[in-house]
């Protein structure tokens, strides 16, 4: 059994307390959840309708509205598989939505193992929600918030249930979800020229971020969120860029000193960068600072095959993966920045690139070419044997890891064109994410943006 595997079946998972907003009556509880592999048994949820505190239409509207969504978002994690409402005995939304109003065996004949009962509010231009999570075998109250939302209800609606499911994901796991994430992505639209594009974890709402109007490529995510850094052809020629994480932000060159200035990626102090400069006829890795300063070299030069690209740091920030030839054929490195040893990582297969480093350090994704097409695969990050993520579904490339580690977005041409896809760690539940005109491909998830 793989190790990860391993981890997960011994995994105990505890209730975390979060800075929210707890409602008096209840007192939340340290309970152990014990599960075997989440993936392969999905823990089943019942989500009843919301309680209406009003009479509006408006009301009824957000409240069928937030069910939906709630749904969708734990369905999306992989951990979650919602019960049908057709074997629910008892209507909350009706009966009452606390403790003492839940008939357990009711619900525990439903086939659900948790239960989540909620009502919502609209006073003003303000939404409020009040929520209940319950274990069913256990006949207890797991926790009970409320969620506030200033400004327009139906805008809010979204941001609130957001926070829900991530309490949830915080009671089960015991750790954040990546709801407050974004994913940034090449598209090339309806204009056919490559531009950095973002949206939300699940392919909600994406906007075009750059408008260089020349091919952009490799978008990086600083280590706060607010900042992407990239590979432009404004100039003619591939040069590093940086700008603001939203659409319409100022764009600032960082570097051109090099003849091509390519693959940029942030440390995790978030002050510098390095990229993969040509100086001196020479394609090596370089430690930048933000402004575009070498400060030194991270590479050197081995034969005339030797070019070395696309580094990726550590969360530590102690080692560097990246991509050199100067084996003869593209293969994923690691560099112990301290020592300065590199160590070859991938042996299988004669074309190995995009690494990605899990968000635990242990492992490292990548994108390996075997028997005619490029597929997914994760590696201990100390070396040893890969494990095939995708197969048979034509080109797999650009692995990138949700903030927790449980999700992994990529790019795929399955269906044609490229698109970006998701799947678990484990490489079940792939599923496309963003559907846009054009193609899409090298996706990258953002950390978290808020908690």
């Amino acid at each position: 059994m793989h190790p990860r595997l391993r981890r997960i079946a011994r995994l105990t998972l505890l209730l975390s307390l979060l800075s929210l907003i707890t409602l008096p009556a209840q007192a939340e509880e340290r309970v152990q959840l014990r599960i075997t592999n989440p993936f392969e048994n999905k823990t089943p949820v019942a989500i009843p309708a919301f309680k209406v505190m009003g009479s509006s239409a408006e009301e009824q509207h957000l409240a069928q509205k937030a069910v939906t969504l709630l749904q969708e978002t734990l369905a999306f994690t992989g951990y979650f598989r919602m019960v049908n409402p057709e074997a629910f005995l008892e209507d909350p939304s009706q009966t009452g939505i606390t403790e003492q109003d839940i008939h357990f065996n009711r619900w525990r004949s439903s086939g659900a193992e948790l239960l989540v009962t909620g009502s919502l509010t609209v006073s003003g231009q303000a939404i409020i929600g009040d929520f209940y999570l319950y274990d069913i075998f256990r006949q207890k109250s797991l926790f009970g918030v409320r969620f506030r939302g200033a400004g327009d209800p139906e805008t809010n609606l979204r941001p609130l249930i957001l926070k829900l499911a991530d309490k949830i994901m915080v009671t089960y796991s015991g750790k954040h979800g990546y709801f407050g994430s974004r994913i940034a992505f090449v598209s090339t639209s309806t204009t056919g020229t490559k531009e950095i594009w973002a949206s939300a974890f699940d392919g909600h709402n994406p906007v075009q971020l750059s408008r260089n109007n020349a091919i952009t490529l490799t978008p990086s995510w600083s280590p706060d969120g607010t900042k992407i850094t990239y590979t432009s052809y404004v100039k003619k020629k591939p040069d590093i860029y940086v700008q603001g994480a939203w659409a319409g932000a100022r764009r600032d060159l960082v570097t051109a000193k090099g003849t091509t200035n390519i693959t940029p990626a942030w440390l995790p102090d978030g002050k510098n960068m390095a990229a993969s400069l040509t100086i001196d006829g020479d394609q090596a890795i370089y430690l930048l600072t933000e402004k575009g300063k070498i400060r030194k070299r991270l590479t050197r030069k081995w034969s005339k095959w030797g070019i070395d690209l696309s580094p990726v740091f550590s969360p530590s920030g102690d080692r560097m993966a990246f991509v050199s030839k100067r084996s003869g054929t593209p293969q994923i490195y690691v560099k112990h920045l301290k020592s300065g040893r590199i160590e070859r990582l991938t042996f299988d297969g004669r074309y190995n690139t995009s690494p990605a480093w899990s968000p635990t350090g242990d492992q490292i994704a990548y994108a390996g070419f075997k028997e005619g097409n490029f597929d997914i695969h994760v590696i201990d990050a100390r070396g040893g044997r890969p494990m095939q993520l995708t197969r048979n579904t034509g080109d797999n490339e650009t692995p990138s890891w949700s903030p927790d580690g449980s999700l992994i977005v990529f790019s795929s041409n399955r269906r044609g064109s490229s698109s970006i896809y998701v799947m678990n760690a484990y490489g079940t539940d792939q599923r496309q994410l963003v559907s846009l005109p054009g193609e899409q491909t090298a996706p990258v998830w953002s950390p978290n943006l808020t908690q």
